[in-house]
């Protein structure tokens, strides 16, 4: 029983001297810290490395992404490559297999059919986009291109189903039409009577840098391989 109440009067003396040192510290705060008598958590050091000298953590500051100087950022859709050979569209109605056949054409000269069918791309305008509207891109360039389609045959062509696209450059990019109010765009459409001709006008974004490499494929009916278009486009000055 002697040694149980020495033992509680030690233990005793020993929490009041962690008081006291605890107080100490309280009051003296900014000094360089309390040796012996305050836990390790308490007295454990600050990251210096990863701090400011006010105690807060700095910001990261790692390498940045070099800018590319002189470019302007790219607008829109990443593009992805275009397919080397553009399939046609099934037509209700139509061959399956088209069976008649031209050879590609420079945006110069017209693709010209055997039956007397005759396609030709005008000069293209250029410009940006300027909607702000779901599916728009303030900014991106684009190319406005006129398409005529002149039926020398002695049928009727329907073209209500037309479907143009294009791709540019070395990696034969896909260009995405745009659909903006103030463009004058419109598509084909109505039926293209023997001797007729019909005009319409199609916008791709396509990069100003890129008008010197450009495809273009005009899949305008089932009986008629598709018109294709490649190399610089003609530019309205």
């Amino acid at each position: 029983m002697g040694r149980l109440r020495t033992w509680l009067a030690v233990a005793d003396e020993r929490g009041r001297r962690l008081l006291v040192a605890g107080v100490l510290c309280a009051v003296a705060a900014g000094s360089a810290g309390c040796a012996g008598g305050l836990s390790d958590a308490a007295s454990a050091p600050v990251d210096r490395d990863r701090s400011s000298p006010s105690g807060t953590p700095e910001p990261h500051s790692g390498p940045e992404s070099p800018a590319s100087p002189g470019s302007p950022a790219a607008v829109g859709p990443t593009p992805v490559p275009a397919p080397s050979a553009v399939p046609k569209i099934r037509r209700p109605g139509q061959p399956v297999r088209p069976t008649v056949t031209a050879e590609p054409a420079s945006f110069r000269a017209p693709v010209r059919y055997p039956d007397g069918i005759n396609v030709t791309v005008g000069a293209a305008v250029v410009g940006v986009e300027t909607g702000q509207g779901a599916g728009q891109f303030a900014g991106r360039e684009l190319a406005l291109l006129p398409i005529t389609l002149v039926n020398g045959s002695r049928r009727a062509v329907d073209l209500q189903q037309v479907v143009v696209s294009a791709s540019y450059g070395p990696d034969n990019l896909a260009a995405e039409r745009v659909y903006a109010a103030d463009l004058d765009a419109r598509d084909f459409g109505g039926t293209l009577a023997p001797g007729a001709r019909a005009q319409a006008r199609y916008a791709f974004a396509v990069p100003s840098g890129e008008l010197d490499d450009v495809r273009l494929v005009v899949d305008f009916d089932g009986l008629h391989t598709s018109a294709e278009f490649r190399g610089p486009v003609e530019v309205r000055r």
